[in-house]
């Protein structure tokens, strides 16, 4: 398959009743037919991809277009008033830009025969060598970022929100935010019956609940203009090639560019897979921790942004004869990501049903902050 799964979530919506729990009535029943076939989606794409994408989710539009609308509004704004809340080691949210990002670093794994089980990443040297590769040159892009409402239960810092921004960005924010993590719950009750577990398994109290470290993060690739006499084979990169730490990931895009790499173990020859812009979809990808817990049943990808151009016009360079030259023109792009982390106290161990004779446990017993640690300070060059 040269695409991702796209797959119709609107079946695990009835999964759903107002106390989070399975109905006895038949349409909520995770035996019946459309509830499966949409498991044996969701299983299949984990397996396969990593990545699939989601229609039928059930999200308020306004709650999308709000968030959207106001998330292009505050990039515009002066630097002034976007930097007042910046991502330091005591806050790990807030506003970065693109110069100060500097260069997607990759972990260091450099063994291809053994997987560290105590808390190691089970990446394979072949596919560090490609995100090497990939990773060079800095990142072309701002965001800006927040963190789970309840700073008590989930131990993170309370929210910060920029003086000078309008409250209504406050505000759509805060809903997107509260959207996602119902949309995230409604995906785990999908991926537990996918793994043979109680549907309810992630959502009980410890591993997912009102203490949950999630984030979200708003990101800005501001236009690009190249010339003609730019080589046109060589790939431009916004957001270097990496994997996600935590659970999973779910994005929404405003256009082309995301690619992912299925086949790392080729080095060189890696294939990248364009993920196609859809407008009405939000785009799901698993992290490090899901494929940790997962015993590696499921797959956390290696994914980037490119730039995408098209060829322009340039008015303002014209030839001896009066003829405006050729441009090549990557629009500017957003996208919306919020990252699902676990509560922090959460033990992350293989599940038993990934784990026989055939595929003995790889990994031991860790905590989900620990885990985000440590894959934070692999990627900043620090173990």
């Amino acid at each position: 398959m040269t695409t991702i799964p796209i797959i119709d979530i609107s079946p695990l919506l009835a999964l759903h009743s107002n106390n989070n729990t399975v109905n006895n009535n038949k349409n909520n029943d995770p035996n019946n037919v459309p509830i499966k076939q949409t498991i044996q989606q969701l299983a299949t794409a984990c397996q396969t991809h990593g990545f699939f994408a989601i229609i039928h989710h059930g999200v308020n539009t306004d709650i999308l277009s709000r968030a959207w609308d106001e998330s292009q509004r505050f990039f515009d704004l002066h630097p002034s008033i976007k930097t007042n809340v910046g991502m330091t080691e005591e806050y790990p949210y807030g506003y970065e830009n693109y110069e100060s990002l500097g260069v997607e670093r990759s972990i260091l794994v450099h063994d291809t025969n053994t997987r560290e089980r105590d808390g190691g990443d089970g990446k394979d040297f072949a596919r560090d060598k490609v995100e090497k590769r990939m990773s060079l040159g800095p990142d072309s892009k701002e965001t800006f970022s927040i963190g789970p409402m309840n700073s008590i239960q989930s131990g993170m810092p309370s929210r910060r929100f920029p003086q000078g921004a309008p409250p209504s960005f406050d505000e759509a924010l805060t809903d997107y935010y509260a959207a996602m993590e119902q949309l995230a719950r409604t995906l785990f009750r999908g991926l537990a019956l996918a793994l043979d577990l109680n549907d309810d398994y992630f959502l009980r109290e410890g591993i997912f609940d009102e203490g949950h470290q999630c984030a979200l993060r708003i990101l800005n690739y501001p236009e690009l203009v190249e010339h003609e006499d730019v080589n046109r084979d060589e790939v431009r990169i916004r957001a270097g090639a990496h994997t996600d730490y935590g659970a999973m990931t779910i994005l929404k895009s405003g256009g082309p560019g995301l690619q992912l790499c299925l086949t790392p173990e080729e080095d060189d020859g890696a294939t990248w897979i364009d993920v196609p812009h859809m407008s009405e979809a939000f785009v799901i990808n698993l992290g490090d921790l899901m494929q940790r817990w997962t015993n590696d049943r499921w797959r956390s990808t290696l994914h980037r942004v490119v730039a995408v151009f098209d060829k322009d016009w340039d008015e303002r360079n014209q030839d001896e004869e009066g003829e405006a030259s050729h441009v090549y023109r990557s629009q500017r792009r957003q996208s919306i990501a919020f990252f699902v982390n676990m509560n922090g106290d959460a033990t992350v161990v293989p599940f038993e049903t990934c784990v026989d004779k055939d595929h003995p446990r790889r990994y031991g017993p860790i905590k989900a902050s620990e885990h985000l640690m440590q894959r934070h300070l692999r990627s900043m060059g620090k173990s």
